[in-house]
């Protein structure tokens, strides 16, 4: 059988608009660019700097890395249509 992984599909608006503008940049987040948004590998265990090359990773995309993770997910779809969750939180801009 396959290894078949789930995403959560998640607003821009969940990252500083800095933050949004450079995700692929941050050290141990590994993310591509999509036409809206990002997608990001959440590691098994998000605040284990094994898990992250023992780079300081923001706290927001730690809190969202757990939170994937918790419901099961291997990835991060970030889009600018995407709903917005309660449980996180969220920016403006």
């Amino acid at each position: 059988m396959p290894d078949i992984r789930t995403f959560l599909d998640l607003s821009t608006a969940h990252l500083p608009e800095q933050m949004c503008d450079r995700l692929d940049a941050i050290p141990g987040v590994v993310a591509h660019q999509t036409v809206y948004g990002w997608l990001m590998q959440v590691p098994d265990q998000p605040g284990d700097p094994d898990e992250h090359d023992g780079a300081e990773v923001p706290d927001v995309v730690l809190t969202i890395q757990a939170f994937a993770r918790t419901a099961g997910c291997a990835y991060v779809l970030f889009d600018a249509d995407a709903d917005r969750i309660d449980a996180l939180p969220t920016w403006d801009w």
